[in-house]
């Protein structure tokens, strides 16, 4: 993996009190809902809910990235027993674990994260890829193909080509691109859905890939 400078700014920005505002702003399921379906109308836990009701409920499943634990909720509330979030603020995790006795969680970067290759049946993000710096983004996506077993999940904003955004009027923290695209050399696609913004030119993709064989 490259050096993990290269997403430093990255990495800074969230596991800082920039992160920890982020949590205020997003503190709940019912409020993810609402405002995604809003803008969308689908809700949040929707889109989970049509990408992971065939799977088995004993499958393993790994966030990178889980904030407070909400994508994580909405699989606890779905019967998945076997559930564990990475997270890289420390008092943001801190709100999840307190949330959510049940499920595990563990204090890193993704670059940083010690695992054993294959360790998950099925490893996602939401929301999480479009803050990693195009630069290192293909070695992310190289990690979480040798962490699972499986599958791969995303849920990410998306565009036909790398354009980067401002995030809260900060600059080089956010870049929207076909996210699912760079899990096609060594994923077969089992299947993607567009959402569209209602009053925006905006879209999001969620996607999910089997590991080949």
């Amino acid at each position: 993996m490259q050096n993990s400078s290269d997403n430093k700014i990255q990495r800074d920005f969230w596991s800082g009190n920039d992160g920890k505002s982020y949590v205020e702003r997003n503190d709940s399921l019912e409020l993810a809902n609402k405002v995604y379906k809003e803008r969308t109308g689908i809700t949040h836990q929707e889109v989970f809910q049509e990408f992971f009701e065939n799977l088995d409920r004993n499958t393993s499943i790994l966030e990178l990235g889980c904030n407070i634990g909400i994508n994580l909720e909405i699989l606890q509330n779905m019967g998945f027993k076997k559930l564990t979030g990475l997270e890289i603020n420390q008092k943001t995790m801190n709100i999840a674990k307190e949330k959510y006795p049940m499920i595990k969680f563990i204090h890193s970067s993704i670059e940083d994260f010690k695992c054993n290759d294959n360790e998950y049946d099925l490893v996602f993000t939401t929301g999480v890829l479009v803050h990693i710096n195009p630069s290192n983004i293909n070695d992310i996506v190289n990690k979480m193909i040798r962490l699972t077993k499986k599958f791969i999940f995303g849920f990410e904003y998306f565009s036909e080509k790398l354009t980067e955004v401002k995030y809260r009027d900060h600059s080089n923290l956010l870049w929207k691109q076909n996210f699912p695209l760079l899990f096609t050399k060594n994923m077969k696609l089992i299947k993607d859905k567009k959402m569209y913004w209602k009053n925006e030119n905006l879209c999001d993709v969620a996607y999910i890939f089997e590991k080949a064989e």
